[in-house]
């Protein structure tokens, strides 16, 4: 008799860019493929790491068993909102006041016990200035 074990892994997608006007609401997208049925204990973890630094990224939000923990960075303090839904295989978090010091990488990180290997994906995200608007004066 044989006894064989497959190896769960979980799939997680975003898009590579994302640009984003200062001062609007960003939604990041993140969706994800599990072999398993989603669990109660399935999770979802996004992180930052700003444009230009080569250290660790920082957790900025978290999702599990239906609730939402945004995370402490001051940066990001009452601005992450989830806008996912796990059933529909969706780990989206919605980023408001979008500020030109957000540009950098964002990482969507799924698990779905028993499924829990797997890469995270990122994000670029580039925050451009909002357009300004000129009165003319005659002359």
């Amino acid at each position: 008799m044989c006894v064989c074990t497959g190896v769960s892994a979980i799939d997680v997608y975003t898009p590579e860019e994302l640009f984003v006007e200062n001062g609007t609401t960003a939604t990041l997208s993140c969706s994800f493929k599990s072999r398993e049925v989603i669990s109660s204990s399935a999770s979802v973890i996004w992180s930052f790491l700003p444009e230009g630094d080569t250290g660790a990224s920082t957790s900025i939000f978290y999702y599990s068993s239906g609730k939402s923990f945004p995370g402490s960075v001051p940066q990001f303090k009452s601005r992450v909102e989830w806008a996912g839904d796990m059933n529909k295989k969706n780990a989206s978090i919605r980023v408001l006041h979008m500020q030109v010091k957000d540009k950098g990488t964002f990482s969507c990180d799924v698990k779905n016990p028993p499924d829990i290997s797997g890469q995270n994906s990122i994000i670029k995200v580039k925050v451009f200035p909002s357009a300004k608007h000129f009165c003319l004066r005659d002359i």
